[in-house]
């Protein structure tokens, strides 16, 4: 065995550097000063050079040490967080968790599948935050998100659920003032009603997909608010014609009180994610972020979430 596979050889080494003196390392480490000084001369022996400077009363680290203890403080790390991962893949996922939605779709996707979630890790609490605003998402302390649309975040690392299909709707009263729209340019006699945070979808802007061909259509919009669930209801009451995800308006149009636009045509959907942290994640991350992966597609088939 080599100096550099003894953890116990750099774990003394770094100890040494960072108390100062041999003497301060033994007390640290509980250890007899003849042993932690033995082992810093096994790991010169080893490595070939000279770690430290000695004399009477100083001690100091010479340039290959001073490499060594920044490759040895970044081993060490490594290994104490694979331990960490083999103790909390023996053990059930247990703590709190901080997660992070958009207001309509998470309102409408995450209650029932955390419910599900604690039914198989009930060690596990969580609180769910439902915004449409931007969240910052390190300095908030959220542990995992799901967003729609696209990430602009390159801080965070992502896992795709599916696509979350939408379609034009107005109501029939409108449409009696208006007239029915019989291709994308026409939607610019209707009035439009646009989400307030652009970051999910835009705001004055629909891309519509028929064939595989695309067609931008640029809206100006008579009234903006803040929520899918808003819209939809400033739509059946005839404000203007909207953009909005099917599952939130199926019942509406089942009913009657919106009718789908533009047959043919369809308007591009919004990819459905998970954010998270990069680097590693507690047990109880990696179990949520793997239960979501799993169960939401499985809990909409059939809905307008498709698998991606």
């Amino acid at each position: 065995m080599t100096a550099f596979e003894d953890m116990r050889l750099l774990r003394s080494f770094v100890r040494i550097a960072e108390s100062g003196s041999i003497s301060a390392a033994a007390r640290a480490m509980n250890t007899s000063q003849p042993t932690v000084s033995r082992q810093l001369s096994q790991l010169e022996q080893d490595a070939g050079v000279v770690l430290l400077r000695r004399d009477t009363h100083t001690m100091s680290l010479t340039a290959a040490g001073h490499r060594l203890l920044e490759d040895a403080r970044r081993i060490l790390n490594m290994a104490e967080a694979a331990a960490e991962r083999v103790r909390e893949d023996k053990e059930a996922p247990q703590g709190h968790l901080r997660l992070v939605a958009v207001l309509d779709s998470g309102q409408w996707l995450l209650p029932r599948a955390l419910a599900k979630f604690r039914e198989r890790y009930p060690r596990v609490t969580a609180e769910l935050h439902l915004t449409n605003r931007p969240s910052k998402f390190a300095e908030e302390g959220f542990d995992c998100g799901l967003l729609v649309g696209p990430i602009t975040d390159t801080s965070l690392a992502t896992r795709k659920l599916g696509l979350m299909t939408r379609s034009l709707v107005a109501a029939p009263a409108l449409l009696a003032r208006t007239g029915v729209p019989k291709s994308p340019s026409d939607l610019r006699s209707l009035p439009y009603l646009g989400i307030l945070q652009p970051h999910f979808f835009s705001r004055d802007r629909v891309s519509l997909v028929r064939k595989g061909q695309p067609r931008s259509v640029r809206l100006s919009p008579v009234l903006v608010l803040d929520g899918m669930t808003a819209l939809r209801e400033a739509a059946i009451a005839g404000a203007g014609m909207t953009s909005s995800p099917d599952w939130l308006i199926a019942d509406a149009v089942r009913r009657g009180e919106l009718v789908k636009l533009l047959p043919g045509w369809e308007v591009s959907p919004a990819g459905v994610h998970i954010v998270f942290p990069t680097g590693h994640l507690p047990s109880r991350v990696r179990a949520l972020i793997d239960f979501l992966a799993e169960e939401i597609p499985a809990m909409l088939e059939g809905s307008s979430l498709k698998r991606a």
